[in-house]
């Protein structure tokens, strides 16, 4: 019953989202974002977010609309949220400002993002999750392997993705003239390289915009964790939220030598994220 009961609500609301196209309202954008990124626990703080009765769910969680689905244009992107209308009716009746947000985990990692966000839209307040690199590394390759994209052991993976990642450093250092191509398309390493992401974010948006949360905090004391974001919107805090973790994949202990590469390769990167953030991760 509870999957059809899901199957019946990702249709409605895919019925609502095309009657929307048809409708010439102007729609809300998103007063926040949730970036990134991605197996950190991006389902689990969606969740929570739905809860406080000031924040207006968008109608799909990750709408990759200025990543993959940039091309489809402003007007299509707006169809995941409610009329302007609708949201000021809201805050007249109940004398609260209203928020709008989306979660789309690969936002962190796409160049080309801040920009168009810095230019299309004004929203301005983005909330990035990042989990320990090397459990997230791990992670995301088990998650690959369950949907039949990995058929490499975890090694051979790392170790095709570590031959990528020094032709490149060799590329950008000007030691070697030939281009490495393109990354590997299951990118493990590269993706908990946070350091460079959070400051591409920062070339768009100044540093206080970015709310830079650890994954493994948030799990630890949801409720603190969650205070500390709606102090960050500006929303009073609420009592009696459900914590229950969301999406949360089971996987296989990877080697041991496998995990003591990723703490070694990513030591330095953490170092820096820390040094750009000033936040004390612990990993």
């Amino acid at each position: 019953m509870s999957a059809l009961r899901d199957f019946l609500s990702e249709n409605g609301r895919k019925a609502i989202f095309e009657a929307r196209r048809l409708s010439p309202l102007t729609r809300a954008m998103p007063d926040f974002i949730v970036i990134g990124a991605q197996k950190s626990g991006t389902s689990s703080m969606f969740f929570y977010l739905r809860q406080h009765q000031q924040v207006v769910r968008p109608m799909f969680k990750e709408i990759y609309y200025f990543d993959r689905n940039y091309a489809r244009g402003l007007s299509w992107y707006g169809c995941n949220f409610p009329a302007q209308t609708t949201l000021d009716r809201l805050n007249d009746r109940r004398g609260h400002r209203h928020l709008t947000f989306e979660a789309t985990a690969t936002y962190i990692f796409d160049a080309d993002v801040p920009r168009r966000i810095a230019r299309d839209i004004k929203t301005r307040k983005f909330i990035a999750l990042l989990r320990n690199p090397t459990d997230r590394a791990i992670s995301a390759y088990w998650h690959a392997r369950r949907l039949g994209l990995e058929t490499r052991s975890l090694e051979a993976a790392l170790a095709d993705e570590m031959a990528w990642h020094d032709a490149q450093q060799a590329v950008d250092a000007g030691r070697r003239a030939e281009p490495a191509g393109p990354p590997p398309y299951l990118a493990y390493l590269r993706r908990g390289i946070y350091h460079e992401a959070v400051a591409n974010w920062q070339r768009s948006f100044p540093a206080d915009n970015l709310l830079v949360i650890q994954s493994e905090t948030m799990f630890a004391d949801p409720a603190a964790t969650m205070a500390r974001v709606f102090r960050f919107l500006d929303l009073p805090p609420i009592e009696a939220m459900d914590f229950e973790p969301k999406n949360v994949g089971d996987y296989a202990e990877s080697d041991p030598a496998a995990r003591r590469f990723l703490n070694d390769f990513y030591r330095p990167h953490n170092d820096k994220l820390g040094a750009l953030t000033g936040n004390s991760f612990t990993w």
